[in-house]
């Protein structure tokens, strides 16, 4: 499908600044009807980014019509803020007929002639699919169909944009059980497996072995032309790292101490890799640094079922290396910075209800912005930091 859907002007719900975060900075709640409103539950598997002009830019699922949705902000002096919204992909089209489900893990970069790019799951067809927005509007596609006779593919789809503003996209082939890679090249997509995985074989009676199943929870970023990817091995129990160039990757592993690795986010800052994720065995927020060869890895938050969902940012006032992430004991979006060495934690939002899912957080103009699922009201809940 090859359609431009027409776009209409609505607003999120803003709320203000966290409760007792570092920032002062408040924005006034605001909602408009200005066009066809939107329906509830959208906002899951979202991803943000932003627009040359700096405007926050949103991509979602939309779980009331199995649709993908994309959303620009336009924030107003007095901190209220509308969004005009466009239909992606898996809506219905012109002749009325469903395109189908489409949507979920969505992965979004704007380059900087303000091209969108954005991958996702067909969750129907179990196949990665891209859209890209353009100077005349919207045209998505299949991206990788994954390995085998039958597709189950397109979870936990990252994407980065290379030297040239193109696509390079990793997601999970669930089918097959590995780590996919696909590279735009020129008019579509070339794709292939990227890490294989190995089965777990105990060395002791009183263990159990798994099959290879590698590369959930992946994430990409290209530095200096070198692709980064952190993901999850499950049969291993382990965080580790795909880095390299196209047809030559070396694989790290970052942390084995018992059972780590998922939700990894990472960024690369003055040549050190910065990665956050959870720890499973202990149910802890984890933080590695360092490079291929050298890591060192610290426990950053160890509440009651805290570190899934991370986003890795860079904090605007200090520089430094800040995250946000989930606190499932209590269903809150979580904030963590360093201040002084010292690892300063705080609760973002939740007492309202059960949020933190899926977060993002974003900088433009000095101001840094984070959005996340609200899973109780079924809306996407978007702020000031």
């Amino acid at each position: 499908m090859n359609l431009r859907l027409p776009i209409h002007a609505a607003a999120f719900m803003l709320i203000s600044g966290c409760n007792g975060c570092k920032s002062d900075v408040n924005v006034a709640s605001t909602f408009e009807d200005t066009g066809e409103p939107f329906l509830s539950d959208w906002g899951s598997w979202l991803s943000m980014d932003v627009m040359p002009d700096g405007s926050p830019a949103i991509a979602y699922y939309d779980a009331t019509d199995g649709g993908l949705g994309f959303a620009i902000a336009s924030i107003e002096d007095d901190g209220s803020v509308s969004w005009s919204r466009e239909q992606v992909d898996g809506y219905l089209n012109a002749d009325n007929l469903d395109t189908g489900d489409r949507g979920k893990y969505a992965s979004m970069k704007i380059a900087a002639d303000g091209t969108v790019w954005i991958a996702y799951q067909d969750v129907a067809l179990g196949t990665l699919r891209y859209a890209v927005r353009g100077d005349g509007g919207w045209t998505s596609d299949i991206a990788d169909i994954g390995g085998g006779s039958s597709s189950d593919a397109g979870y936990f789809a990252s994407m980065a944009l290379d030297a040239d503003g193109m696509p390079v996209i990793v997601h999970y082939d669930n089918k097959q059980s590995n780590l996919r890679i696909a590279r735009w090249i020129g008019s579509g997509f070339t794709a292939e497996v990227l890490v294989e995985g190995e089965d777990y074989v105990p060395t002791d009676t009183g263990s159990v072995g798994m099959d290879a199943q590698v590369g959930e929870f992946a994430k990409i970023v290209i530095s200096g032309g070198i692709e980064y990817v952190a993901y999850y091995d499950r049969a291993f129990g382990d965080l580790k790292m795909s880095w390299g160039t196209s047809g030559s990757h070396s694989v790290e592993v970052i942390d084995t101490e018992g059972d780590v690795g998922q939700w990894p986010d990472l960024l690369i800052d003055g040549g050190t890799i910065h990665i956050a994720y959870h720890d499973i065995t202990n149910q802890d927020l984890k933080y590695a640094s360092g490079a291929p060869g050298s890591w060192s890895s610290a426990i950053v938050d160890s509440g009651d079922y805290v570190g899934a969902d991370t986003d890795i940012f860079l904090d605007p006032a200090s520089n430094g290396v800040s995250f946000a992430y989930f606190d499932g004991r209590n269903n809150d979006m979580k904030l963590a910075w360093q201040s002084g060495g010292e690892w300063n934690l705080d609760t973002v939002v939740g007492s309202e209800g059960a949020l933190g899912f899926h977060n993002e957080v974003v900088t433009s103009g000095g101001v840094t912005y984070a959005a996340c699922y609200d899973y109780t009201n079924r809306k996407l809940w978007f702020s000031v930091l």
